[in-house]
């Protein structure tokens, strides 16, 4: 068996796969920014490795099914929107209402409709300017809040899309990741001085995940040819499990980055991501987008680097220090949701290590 890129698929592998998507199935997941999805088009997305059509009907109202015409096969996504609302088939102009139901046969004169004339649908709602989807009939959860938004003190900023060729789990251990920030980062906000620090433990509370990193960072807007004075700070983490996180203070007193790791599928991702700042504050859009994008960038190759490429929520077939107690803490509570580990990781090498170095014990059950 071979993936999409040629590479040879073993059986474990495919079952680590199928098993993975299964536990990421009942939770909402990003799929587009709301001004994406113009009044009257339809487009294609992908989630979790199906091909789904998403359209807005002429009222506003959102549709998503699969991609696939029951009829000959072809995208959906590539059809018109009728007005009453229904997505229609670019080769025999079959109509699919928001249930996936067919509406209209024209060749049958439109009166009679075939008996499994219908294509899967799924869940779909708007919150905070994105446009979330679930593929499983009941979610575990609901879409993750976000409370400045909600209590009406922040306006919102959007970022565009980024496409990591990664698992989105182990993109979200690499943004909460703050051992990095004195290494990767130091042309941005990273301060090379600063590459020790006493460890802060990270608190479960339901489906959050909590931790704080005071940091004195520099200026990302500062080149880094001129001397740059480190000033205090700190990193309020809240991870909404399984894969969105709040970051407060990152952006600025106040500030909160908010960011969703949606699964295009096991080992590709988009990243939606934004800042909801306080009412009153003003940001240059391109310089915050070119400051981001330069944070981002290494980012994205050191991720893509890792192997093996699904996070592995075992804890014991990786190396962990002190300061890795969030991303510890992570992947227990994804191992508590089912998230499964990868198959590479079974037998790892670093098992062997681990099992008897004391140390390392006693960073992981810290």
């Amino acid at each position: 068996m071979s993936g999409p890129d040629g590479d040879r698929i073993t059986p474990a592998e495919a079952a680590y796969r199928a098993a993975w998507r299964a536990a990421m199935r009942p939770y909402w997941h990003v799929i587009a920014r709301s001004n994406d999805v113009a009044i009257g088009t339809a487009q294609a997305v992908r989630l979790l490795g199906e091909d789904l059509a998403l359209w807005r009907a002429p009222n506003g109202v959102l549709g998503l099914v699969d991609q696939r015409c029951p009829h000959r096969g072809v995208s959906l996504a590539l059809g018109s929107v009728s007005g009453d609302g229904c997505l229609v088939c670019p080769y025999h102009a079959w109509r699919f209402d928001r249930t996936g139901a067919c509406a209209e046969i024209p060749q049958l004169g439109g009166t009679r409709i075939l008996t499994g004339a219908v294509t899967p649908a799924y869940s779909v709602r708007e919150r905070h300017g994105l446009v979330w989807a679930c593929l499983a009939a009941r979610p575990v959860r609901d879409i993750p809040e976000l409370p400045e938004l909600d209590a009406g003190t922040h306006w919102f900023w959007m970022g565009e899309p980024l496409d990591w060729r990664a698992q989105n789990l182990r993109q979200i251990e690499n943004f909460c990741d703050v051992a990095h920030f004195s290494v990767l980062h130091v042309d941005t906000f990273g301060n090379p001085a600063a590459v020790t620090w006493e460890p802060t433990p990270a608190t479960r509370d339901g489906w959050s995940l909590r931790y704080r990193f005071d940091y004195e960072s520099m200026d990302p807007s500062q080149p880094t040819t001129a001397e740059r004075t480190p000033f205090p700070g700190a990193f309020d983490y809240c991870i909404d499990l399984p894969c969105t996180v709040r970051l407060g203070g990152a952006s600025g007193p106040g500030s909160v980055m908010f960011i969703h790791s949606s699964p295009v599928d096991v080992y590709e991702t988009r990243l939606f991501w934004g800042t909801a700042f306080p009412e009153g504050v003003t940001i240059d859009d391109a310089a915050y987008t070119d400051i981001e994008d330069r944070i981002f960038g290494p980012d994205v190759v050191m991720v893509e680097s890792q192997r093996p490429q699904g996070l592995p929520v075992d804890v014991v077939s990786e190396l962990h220090l002190p300061h890795d107690r969030c991303s510890v803490a992570y992947r227990r509570a994804l191992a508590e949701l089912g998230v499964p580990a990868p198959a590479a990781s079974v037998s790892s090498p670093a098992i062997a290590r681990t099992t008897t170095d004391p140390l390392h014990q006693d960073h992981i059950h810290a």
